[in-house]
C-alpha cells in the first residue's frame, strides 16, 4: 500500500514538526516541511503531495490563504488550514480558496487525524468536485439523516466552527446547534470530534470507499 504524502507548511518549526511526528504516527508520509509560502509552492510542484497542512500566518512574504490560492490554482493539491486565526475576515477569505477542512489550534491529534482522514478520503471519491452531494446520501442512507441534517455535517466537516457552518449554509447558530443535537442522538455520539471519528473510520467510510474505489 502506497502511503498517502502530506507537506506540512508553517513558520514555526517546532510547531511543524509536532504535525509531522502526528502524522507519522497516524501512518501518514510526511516527506518535507516548508516554513514559507515561497518555500511551500516549490515543494509542492517537487513532491506532489496527496494534501497540505497549511498555516495561515506565515510571516513575512505570502501568506497561507494566499499561497494555498497558488497551489490549488496550479496543482490542484487540496488544502488543509491550520490556524489560530477565527476572525471573519480571514475565514472568508480562507473560505474563497474552496479548503477541505480547518484545523484549530492549539493542535488536537483526534482533530488532526480525523479531518486529514476525510479530506483524503475526499479527494479520492472526486478530486475535481469540493462539494460533494454522495456524503449526503450516504449519511442519510447509514443514520438516517435529514437533509438539512447531513448538510450540516458536509459543512462542518469542512470547517468545524459552528458560526462558520451558519453562514455557509446562511441559517443561523440556534439552528445548527438544533441539528446537531438531533446528528448526536441519532449517530450515537455527543461531541463533534466523536461525530467526526465515527464517520471517517465507520460505514460512511466504507460504503464510500466501496462505491468509489481508488
Amino acid at each position: 500500500m502506497v502511503e498517502e504524502r502530506i507537506l506540512v507548511v508553517d513558520d514555526d518549526r517546532t510547531t511543524a514538526k509536532v504535525m509531522q511526528l502526528y502524522l507519522e504516527n497516524f501512518g501518514f508520509l510526511v516527506p518535507d516541511i516548508a516554513c514559507s509560502g515561497t518555500e511551500a509552492i516549490e515543494k509542492s510542484k517537487k513532491i506532489k503531495p496527496d494534501l497540505i497542512l497549511m498555516d495561515v500566518n506565515l510571516g513575512d512574504g505570502l501568506d497561507g490563504i494566499d499561497c494555498a490560492n497558488v497551489i490549488m490554482e496550479n496543482l490542484s493539491i487540496p488544502i488543509i488550514y491550520v490556524t489560530a486565526h477565527n476572525d471573519d475576515e480571514t475565514l472568508a477569505r480562507a473560505q474563497m480558496t474552496n479548503p477541505y477542512g480547518y484545523i484549530n489550534k492549539p493542535l488536537r491529534d483526534i482533530d488532526l487525524k480525523t479531518t486529514v482522514r476525510f479530506a483524503l478520503d475526499k479527494n479520492k471519491v472526486n478530486p475535481e468536485k469540493k462539494d460533494t452531494p454522495l456524503l449526503e446520501d450516504v449519511l442519510n442512507q447509514v443514520y438516517n439523516l435529514t437533509p438539512a441534517e447531513s448538510r450540516v455535517v458536509s459543512s462542518l466537516l469542512d470547517n468545524p466552527d459552528v458560526d462558520a457552518a451558519a453562514k455557509k449554509l446562511h441559517i443561523s447558530i440556534s439552528t445548527v446547534r438544533t441539528h446537531l443535537k438531533h446528528i448526536y442522538k441519532k449517530t450515537d455520539t455527543n461531541r463533534q470530534s466523536s461525530l467526526f471519528h465515527k464517520i471517517v473510520t465507520g460505514p460512511v467510510a466504507m460504503i464510500m470507499r466501496t462505491e468509489y474505489p481508488e
